[in-house]
């Protein structure tokens, strides 16, 4: 088997696409069309190939499915224009092993054919900085290329300016955080603080933790839940270190003024990441689940996971309400419930799409309570001032039902 064969349409991309993937050590070949691309496969089959789906008047699945006919274990790799998750879905089906979104940047062709063609099951599942934002998606990309920015960036001599942190609740927003803070050239540590779970002894915890992050990060996760009074005390503590931390909050909705204090907003808000909902970054899918599965498989002293098509579609015809967090669970649910190396179609069940409508009990109270907590902290964005005027019942009485339940928001 040679490496790579490259079917595009369009010359000028395809000689790049080659050019590029042998410049990084993969002898690449490519064709500019269905017959001559069937002839070159016949001469001598690719372990990899890159498959354009419109090929002028020749079918991109209908040559995948010929390929496949010919030989399966080549690893077939199918662009898309962007948004056609129905494609991604059907060439996941008739055996491709991922694909790809165009305009897709070179970097990110390359990066998938290191991926799919790495042998040592090991390799990248230990990254740092930018590197733990998984994905080839232009939304994973524009989330580096951000990080990296803030990263470095430094107003008049003054310690790296604040970052917030937006994004849908499971969406990764902890993760990024921690990307951010390992691409600074601070010499401190990152110490995190869930605002959600300060009480009466906070201006003690911000203390301490504003202390053990001198030099460093301190990382505010749900700052919307900061008491004013916490707020107050934070800025104390603040303007009064000698190494005052760099600042990063998640939050999942942009803060108000009314309900922080001016100068700890301009503090906290310098800078800012969105980050995107799951069903934003379909691209991201399967690389994020294959990560995950591998390290799952190293951790457990097994070999590296294979997908079967099957399982592969159906992490792309899901829409993963819960995010990042929602697919993370899946699999690891997969691989408990697989019995040899390959995760087939039926180990995917995504959390929320578990329970049957039909044949579910009547919830007990205690979930309808729940439910409805959970429900109106996400209306209001985590807002527990907001959640409990909603609910018709006292900030300190939701307070209390919160802790009763530990919940906790990411």
């Amino acid at each position: 088997m040679s490496d790579i064969l490259v079917v595009e349409d369009e010359t000028v991309l395809a000689r790049s696409i080659v050019a590029f993937l042998e410049r990084r050590g993969f002898p690449a070949r490519f064709a500019v069309d269905a017959s001559s691309a069937r002839a070159m496969f016949e001469e001598q089959i690719p372990r990899m190939v890159i498959l354009d789906y419109k090929l002028n008047t020749d079918d991109g699945l209908e040559l995948l499915r010929w390929m496949q006919q010919r030989d399966d274990r080549v690893q077939i790799v199918m662009m898309t224009g962007h948004g056609d998750v129905s494609v991604a879905v059907q060439a996941m089906k008739a055996g491709a092993r991922d694909f790809l979104t165009k305009p897709a940047s070179l970097a990110s062709i390359a990066a998938l054919a290191s991926d799919l063609m790495l042998d040592d099951m090991g390799a990248g599942l230990d990254p740092v900085g930018v590197g733990r934002i998984i994905g080839r998606s232009s939304a994973a990309n524009a989330l580096r290329k951000h990080v990296k920015q803030l990263a470095t960036a430094v107003l008049s001599g003054e310690p790296r300016p604040g970052v917030l942190i937006v994004g849908p609740p499971g969406s990764g927003k902890e993760l990024i955080a921690t990307a951010l803070h390992e691409s600074t050239p601070l010499s401190g540590t990152q110490v995190r603080v869930d605002c959600t779970l300060l009480d009466e002894n906070a201006t003690a915890s911000l203390t301490e933790a504003v202390r053990a992050a001198e030099s460093g990060t301190l990382l505010l996760c749900n700052v919307c839940q900061l008491e004013r009074v916490a707020q107050a005390s934070l800025l104390r503590l603040l303007d009064r270190s000698a190494a005052a931390p760099a600042l990063i909050a998640t939050a999942n909705a942009h803060l108000s003024s009314n309900d922080f204090l001016p100068d700890l907003l301009f503090r906290l808000q310098v800078g800012w990441i969105d980050v995107p909902a799951l069903s934003e970054r379909t691209a991201d899918i399967l690389p994020i689940a294959d990560f995950v599965a591998r390290q799952l498989a190293r951790a457990a002293g097994q070999s590296r996971p294979r997908w079967s098509s099957g399982a592969r579609a159906k992490l792309l015809e899901y829409d993963w309400p819960g995010n990042v967090a929602e697919l993370v669970n899946c699999i690891q649910r997969a691989m408990l419930m697989r019995e040899a190396d390959t995760i087939e179609a039926t180990h995917i069940r995504p959390f929320s799409a578990t329970i049957d409508p039909a044949t579910d009990p009547v919830p007990t109270l205690r979930e309808l309570e729940l439910g409805a907590i959970r429900k109106a902290l996400a209306q209001t964005g985590g807002n527990v001032s907001r959640a409990a005027e909603m609910l018709g019942i006292t900030r300190d009485t939701l307070r209390y039902r919160m802790e009763k339940f530990e919940l906790q928001r990411d």
